[in-house]
Formats: structure tokens, C-alpha cells, sequence
């Protein structure tokens, strides 16, 4: 719980304190910038979802044959860091043609948009092999020291993003803060996850052995993870291209203060993927264990969701005084709602989806969630041009209701254990 309530309320008050500190303008520029790079790097979050999965199976079994916990982070690492490589020199090879692009040609000609593009993949690259560092900690299911770090790490971000976004007022100086920040975090991680090891050692070579299992788990998780990104970034990129960067800021506030019902109850109940993956390593004796965790968790999950929507509805008008500052926003509750509803439709897939992956079926995950954002994404570029911000919170509604079926699957994968 500890470790959920970090991440949430650091992006909160940080998003306070930017649409102050910054024009309507240059904070559309910001959060077009991070959406693309986290589009951009949209495999690394299944890489560290695979690396909680492998260490969680290795230290339930009493005898993995040969493969070790250095291994799967030394393999998840390298593959994270070559990748992170190859977008950062693809973005300063062409990044002016990739800045006008991206942000469109009435921003890229009054605003020197490509050091923002730039400095914003090199911050997200830094952020997926943290990521990756805490993927393994969770694995190991040390929730009290992954917490500290996390509260840590996101207290310090916090902080150095508002005092530079309050004295500067420049979004180069804020994302190299959030830079540093990032590399801080990773060197304590890195730090703390060598002292759980059982050598002491974070690399090892003998993790090649085991690559090939991690990449044929890992590559459906890679479809899966490039339509969840895919997802939570491409309306915000549609949205700048058709309706401005201003409009997409005015979007990322509303988003970001609904998506808490799907993001609160998702990060409280995160542990039930590396604990259903060990359950699901040891055997049929603890399948009935996996059962009755299944419908506990579901149903903690669905009664967490439903009361953030009725705090958030209570409290909305609070909510746009705090986080919609100076800037020139309305309250659009059509907007809120329908935003609202599709995070709430989410929350119900959390379970199954980490049970389902638990059970190596990453395939059904994958192609249930591509299919849906495939879709969603298709409504999108025909309903925002034509409705605006409402067009696309509509077409965000067909990848909640599309990956409901989640639900089905994992309760025939129940029956069937």
C-alpha cells in the first residue's frame, strides 16, 4: 500500500505545482515529449513484468537447475540498456524531423522543440532500467525495502521537479532534473537489490542460458505491454497533433486525476503477480491457494475502485481548484465521467490479467489487449478531430471493454487448475 500511494501522489503534486509554474503551452510541450518517448520504450514495461515473473518462480523453487536471480536481471538489464541505446541515437540522428513530426509544425516553428524530445527518451530510458531494479526487488517479494526506496526516490523527485519548475520556469531544466533524480534512484536500488542476492551478485554471465525462456515469455509480453502504452500515450499524442499542445495538457490533468481509480486499486494489489507466479511454480498442491487469493483480491480490487470513483465525485470540485491552477481550464464534467468510467472498467481486469501471466498465458493477454488498443486506437483518430477532448475519452472506452474478457478467460483457467 506504502509502495502504491508513492507513485500516485508524486505525479499529483508535481502536476500541482507544473500547471503553475509553466505556460499552457510549454507543459502541453512537456507532456507530448514524455508520451512519446514512453511510447518509444513501450517493451521495456514488459521486460520488467517478465523479470518479476522469473525471479518470483526461481525463489519459490528449492531447486531451479542452474538458473540464477543474477541471471534474469543481468539478461533484462542488457537488453533494457540496448535498447534505451538505440532509441536515444535514433532521436538525436533525426531529431528534428522527429520533433516536427511529433509536435507539428505551428509549435516546432515557434518553439526550439528537439532538446525537449531529446532530453525527454533519455529520461525515460533512465527510468525503465530503475524500473527494471525494482522489478526484481518485488520479485523477490521484499515490499518493505522496495517501498523506503520508493517513497524515497519520489519524495526527492518531487521536490527538485518544483523547485526547478518554480525558479526556471523551463521544461530542459525540469526533465534533467527528473534525469538525475532517476540515476540516483537507480544506483540506491541497484545497491540494495546485490545485498538480497544470495552471492551478493547483480551480473552474472550464466543468465545467457536462460535468455532464450526469458524472450519467448517475454515477446507476447511485449505486445502486450507495446498496447498498454500504446494506449495511455498515443490519445495524448492525437490530441496535440489535432487539437494543440495546450489541449493535450488540459487532457493529461483530466487523465490524470481519473485514472487513480484503476491506478490506486492496480498498484495496491501489484503483489499478487509475483505471488501468484510462485504459487503457479510450486505446483498443483497450492492451486487451490491461487483460487481462493483469485476472487479475495478481485473483490478487494473492485471495492478499492469504486470507492475512489465516489471520493473523486465527492470531491470534484476540490480536485479542479488544487490541480488545475492558473491555467485557462473548464470543468468539462462529460469529459471526467466518460475518462472516469473507462479506468473504472480497467480496475475489474487488474487480477486477471496478473493471474493469467502468473499462468504463462501471456499469448491470450497479449492479443486480448493489442486487439482492444487496436481498436481504441483506430476511434481515436476518426472521433478526435470531429469531437475533441470528448472523442477521445469515448474511444478509451473500447479498450476497457474489449479487455474484459480477461475476466472469462481467467475463470476458465480457474475451473481448469
Amino acid at each position: 500500500m506504502v509502495d502504491a500511494a508513492a507513485a500516485p501522489a508524486s505525479a499529483l503534486a508535481t502536476l500541482a505545482a507544473l500547471v503553475r509554474a509553466l505556460s499552457a503551452l510549454d507543459y502541453g510541450i512537456l507532456v507530448i515529449a514524455l508520451a512519446v518517448s514512453g511510447l518509444s520504450m513501450a517493451v521495456n514495461p514488459a521486460i520488467a513484468a517478465t523479470t518479476t515473473k522469473f525471479v518470483s518462480e526461481l525463489s519459490g523453487q528449492r531447486h531451479p537447475g542452474g538458473r540464477t536471480v543474477a541471471g534474469v536481471i543481468t539478461v533484462s538489464l542488457i537488453t533494457v540498456a540496448v535498447i534505451d541505446l538505440v532509441l536515444i541515437l535514433v532521436t538525436a540522428v533525426f531529431n528534428k524531423p522527429l520533433s516536427l513530426w511529433v509536435f507539428g509544425a505551428g509549435v516546432a516553428r515557434t518553439r526550439d522543440v528537439g532538446p525537449v524530445l531529446l532530453l525527454a527518451v533519455l529520461v525515460v530510458g533512465i527510468q525503465q532500467i530503475d524500473t527494471i531494479l525494482a522489478a526484481a526487488i518485488r520479485g523477490l517479494e521484499r515490499f518493505r525495502r522496495q517501498a523506503l526506496i520508493e517513497i524515497c526516490s519520489r519524495a526527492t523527485q518531487t521536490t527538485a521537479l518544483i523547485i526547478v519548475a518554480w525558479y526556471t520556469r523551463c521544461v530542459e531544466a525540469i526533465l534533467i532534473a527528473q534525469g538525475a533524480v532517476y540515476i540516483a534512484s537507480m544506483l540506491v536500488r541497484g545497491i540494495a537489490l546485490r545485498r538480497l542476492l544470495p552471492d551478493k551478485r547483480l551480473f552474472t554471465l550464466s543468465g545467457w542460458e536462460q535468455g532464450g525462456s526469458l524472450y519467448r515469455y517475454g515477446g507476447w509480453m511485449w505486445l502486450a505491454a507495446l498496447a498498454g502504452v500504446a494506449y495511455s500515450s498515443a490519445d495524448r499524442i492525437i490530441v496535440g497533433r489535432s487539437l494543440g499542445a495546450a489541449a493535450a495538457g488540459e487532457y493529461n490533468v483530466y487523465v490524470q486525476i481519473t485514472q487513480l481509480i484503476h491506478f490506486v486499486p492496480s498498484s495496491l494489489f501489484a503483489f499478487s503477480f509475483p505471488a501468484f507466479s510462485r504459487l503457479a511454480a510450486q505446483g498443483g498442491a497450492q492451486r487451490s491457494e491461487i483460487s481462493r487469493s483469485y476472487w479475495t483480491y478481485l473483490l478487494g480490487i473492485g471495492t478499492t475502485a469504486l470507492g475512489v470513483s465516489v471520493a473523486m465525485v465527492i470531491s470534484w470540485r476540490i480536485l479542479l481548484r488544487v490541480f488545475f491552477g492558473g491555467l485557462p481550464y473548464g470543468d468539462q464534467g462529460e469529459l471526467a465521467a466518460l475518462l472516469g468510467a473507462n479506468f473504472l472498467l480497467l480496475a475489474g481486469n487488474v487480477v486477471p490479467y496478473y493471474l493469467l501471466l502468473a499462468l504463462g498465458r501471456a499469448k491470450t493477454v497479449s492479443l486480448t489487449s493489442s486487439a482492444s488498443m487496436l481498436v481504441s486506437l483506430a476511434l481515436m483518430i476518426v472521433l478526435v478531430p470531429r469531437y475533441g477532448l470528448e472523442g477521445a475519452a469515448v474511444a478509451r472506452l473500447a479498450y476497457g471493454t474489449g479487455t474484459l474478457m480477461l475476466l472469462q478467460t481467467a475463470h476458465h483457467a480457474l475451473k481448469r487448475t
